[in-house]
């Protein structure tokens, strides 16, 4: 009797898998037909820019003297290059000239705009001079058997070895709001291991 169950069992479990695995393959969606557009890279032509063609070069004047000819005028004026008339100013001795304070503040103003904003993220792969030694530097107690047995056994939840900061803990714990009889008994353990 007991093969015969052993084979119904695996035979459904068997079909069950068989369900469940042909389930989730209809489940999949298929494939859309179209992705290769989604990674297709469009270039956009640039248009060239409008260059206006170049004014005409006036004739040169003829040098006679005597009479004055009317210019022609210009076909096309261009606003790229038109005359300006500067005034110059003139210097007066009355007029007050900044003092060195004010240039060495303006000056300051103008370093400030152009250096960039400081950046105090460290970089772990910026390269530093090796410290100098000035003679003092800090030495670690050497490691001993001890200290090498009480990493290993805190690597596996074991913690040290001594009992009397946990009691101290627990009774810190228990002392605000915690089961009398419970303080009683850390109380206890305090003073027959820890006094």
């Amino acid at each position: 009797m007991r093969k015969g169950a052993v084979g119904v069992a695996l035979a459904a479990t068997v079909l069950v898998h068989v369900g469940v695995a042909w389930w989730l393959l209809g489940l999949r969606r298929p494939a859309p037909d179209r992705v290769a557009d989604a990674l297709t890279v469009i270039w956009i032509e640039r248009p060239l820019p409008i260059v206006p063609p170049p004014a005409p070069q006036p004739a040169p004047a003829p040098t006679t003297s005597g009479f004055t000819t009317p210019l022609p005028a210009r076909a096309r004026r261009n606003d790229a290059l038109q005359a300006v008339d500067v005034t110059r100013p003139s210097i007066d001795d009355a007029a007050p000239l900044p003092t060195a304070a004010a240039l060495l503040e303006q000056a300051g103003d103008w370093a400030r705009q152009q250096a960039p904003a400081a950046d105090f993220s460290r970089d772990p792969l910026q390269h530093r001079p090796m410290p100098a030694a000035d003679g003092r530097f800090a030495m670690r107690e050497p490691v001993s058997v001890e200290d090498v047995v009480i990493a290993v056994g805190k690597l596996f939840g074991g913690g040290p070895s001594d009992p009397c900061p946990r009691i101290r803990r627990n009774i810190a714990n228990l002392g605000t709001g915690g089961d009398a009889e419970l303080i009683s008994e850390e109380i206890r353990r305090l003073q027959q291991a820890c006094l």
